[in-house]
């Protein structure tokens, strides 16, 4: 098996060097290493943005999960549907923004949008926060499964340092473009591998243990049935759960979580530099609210129940790993062990390259050549962003060999705090009134939240100070839950009275433009009500304390006495029935609406002029009112 997974591995990597060879070969401009000149071609934000939305929820720890938590777990894959409707809200729109104003990433436009430095300042923290903890997570279990799938004739360090190199050996030489090439072949064979291993392995480890329930799972867990609407637990590290952690107020919160994903400056970047029209409708209706989401509902509870089942004895979070399962495997099949191996590799090198590339390229364009080396030629654009990627992988490779656990903790918190965007995002591409002090003042207090419930914060703050009452994910609330609450909270409440502020003028520019050359036909009011009532609805049921219906609905309903001979668990059922409705009601707004559709060329430019355009040119405001306040007063 090990010399089989090698030689694939290698296969792969000499695949990628040779695309990032052809594109580098083919680039027109230096400028083109950063972002393809905005010109991708359609097809790489289906195929590769399908792939990091299915590798950014985090494969690698999901069947795991699902070994640990069954079905209830496995209701969480629907929040893959809700990503996919924030992209129907927000990504045509942004892409609209961009070209109209001529910005090329999230970062500046949001700046320019709102005239503020803090919200760019605040990107480049996500990009961080994307670029080497949370690509340094996955670096870290993808040594750790070649390891495991090697029997450690390649160590876990060893493994980590030639993926890095690999990796970075094809994004140095094909940039953004060939990245994004490589990254969308490989998400096809990802998909592919998930429907393979899930139906090759399930007959080998006993997939009827799944229909018929017979997979084992932790003492006190409901495996076929999601635990509660809420429960009233100190959090993770405090107080155990009863029955599970996936209550609703989990599952719909961690859906929220998913959405950081396609929030995030790195995959609006890719959005940005394809070429309109860009397709967006196809991917986010069917790639991604219906492949990515079908498989990951359909095929991936057999492949957590075979991680079960290769383990004997009883199921405990501590002891479930994939060393069992290679080993079951192996017994059954080698080319199935080395295609589970590759699947949970393709998704990992998948997160690693991408956040990545972006990171290298989204601090050259916002903050590299933009404020601190603006005068650099675009030959020199390009070697910084190189350098840059170096650093990046170096940094990424070091804290995934020797430190893990701060790649733990400092990843945890990307996802949380990209979907904290959310507001800002909102008032960009739809709600004009929506202020920058209301989003700034919404992005404190959500930034808080999400801090206070995850281990980070808790970590400083009780070895600084005092023992918090609460640990990770209070109530069974996920952090981004609680900071996204508070921040909508917060940023409606400021814009009552700031929605008249002095920037209203520019983004009520911006909103012309929209209504003028892009105006959206959602229909007359009683249209527009029935469209968002049903997504409400469809989320109530789906993802809300209405989903705890499905526990019994159709094993045993209580509007009939007749009991149902059903071949599937009650719950898997009622999952895959608002999966199939949540698909519908993608495509009723990305095509009926037209809210994903281009329908007419972007011929209008317009000027967003920020209140700050550069850090050369001033602080941040609260920056500046700090300093005046603290700072002595000088007399002449």
């Amino acid at each position: 098996m090990t010399t089989l997974l090698i030689g694939v591995l290698g296969f792969f990597f000499v695949y990628a060097v040779y695309i990032a060879a052809l594109t580098a070969r083919c680039a027109h401009a230096p400028e083109e290493y950063l972002d393809g000149g905005s010109s991708l071609p359609p097809w790489c934000f289906m195929f590769a943005g399908t792939g990091i939305v299915i590798a950014g929820i985090g494969l690698y720890d999901h069947f795991l999960l699902l070994a640990l938590y069954g079905l209830q777990y496995n209701h969480v894959a629907m929040g893959v549907v809700l990503a996919a409707l924030a992209g129907v809200l927000v990504h045509k729109r942004l892409l609209l923004a961009a070209r109209i104003s001529g910005h090329r990433t999230l970062g500046n436009l949001l700046s320019a949008y709102y005239g503020s430095v803090t919200l760019r300042v605040l990107t480049l923290v996500l990009v961080l926060l994307f670029a080497v903890p949370f690509a340094g997570q996955s670096l870290s279990r993808l040594g750790a499964i070649i390891a495991s799938a090697t029997g450690d004739t390649i160590e876990r360090a060893e493994a980590i340092w030639a993926c890095a190199f690999f990796l970075f050996l094809a994004g140095v030489i094909g940039g953004w473009r060939g990245t994004i090439y490589a990254i969308g072949a490989q998400a096809v064979v990802l998909v592919t591998l998930i429907v393979f291993v899930g139906v090759g392995g399930a007959a080998g480890l006993g997939w009827t243990a799944l229909v018929y329930g017979d997979v084992p799972a932790p003492e006190g867990i409901l495996s076929e049935a999601i635990p509660g609407v809420m429960q009233y637990s100190a959090g993770i590290g405090k107080e155990e759960t009863i029955g599970g952690l996936w209550t609703t107020t989990a599952v719909f919160s961690q859906a929220l979580a998913f959405i950081g994903i396609v929030l995030s400056p790195a995959f609006t970047l890719l959005g940005m530099t394809t070429r309109p029209p860009a397709h967006y409708a196809f991917k986010q209706v069917w790639l991604t609210a219906g492949l990515a989401t079908g498989v990951l509902l359909l095929a991936a509870p057999f492949i957590g129940a075979g991680v079960a089942l290769a383990h004997s004895g009883p199921l405990r979070e501590a002891t479930v790993s994939y060393t069992g399962v290679l080993t079951a495997l192996v017994d059954v099949d080698a080319m199935l062990a080395v295609g589970f191996v590759l699947m949970l590799a393709a998704a990992l090198q998948i997160v690693v390259a991408f956040f990545a590339q972006s990171g290298a390229s989204l601090f050259v364009i916002e903050l590299l050549g933009r404020d601190l080396l603006p005068d650099l030629s675009p030959d020199g654009r390009r070697l910084t962003a190189r350098v840059t990627l170096g650093v990046i992988y170096l940094t990424i490779a070091l804290l995934a060999a020797y430190a893990p656990l701060l790649a733990e903790i400092g990843g945890g918190l990307a996802l949380s705090l990209s979907v904290q965007l959310l507001p800002a995002l909102i008032g960009l591409c739809w709600v004009r009134w929506i202020s920058r002090s209301a989003v700034l003042a919404g992005l404190i207090f959500g930034i808080l939240l999400v801090l206070f419930t995850e281990p980070l914060g808790l970590l400083v703050f009780e070895s600084l100070f005092v023992d918090l009452p609460w640990g990770r994910w209070p109530l069974t609330i996920h952090s981004a839950g609680w900071g996204l609450a508070f921040n909508i909270a917060a940023c409606l409440l400021a814009s009552i009275f700031t929605a008249r502020d002095a920037e209203r003028g520019t983004r009520d520019r911006l909103h012309d433009v929209f209504l003028r050359e892009h105006r959206q036909d959602l229909g007359g009011p009683a249209a527009r009500g029935a469209k968002w009532s049903l997504i409400l609805v469809w989320a109530f049921f789906a993802l809300g304390p209405g989903a705890i219906l499905g526990n019994r609905f159709f094993s045993d309903p209580m509007f009939s006495e007749l009991t149902p001979a059903l071949l599937l668990p009650s719950l898997w059922v009622w999952q895959i029935l608002f999966w199939l409705l949540g698909v519908f009601i993608a495509w009723w707004l990305a095509y009926k609406a037209g809210m994903s559709v281009l329908n007419r060329p972007i011929v209008f430019r317009l000027q967003l002029e920020p209140e700050r355009p550069s850090f050369e040119q001033g602080a941040p405001r609260w920056l500046e009112q700090f300093v005046r306040r603290v700072a002595p007063r000088q007399t002449s």
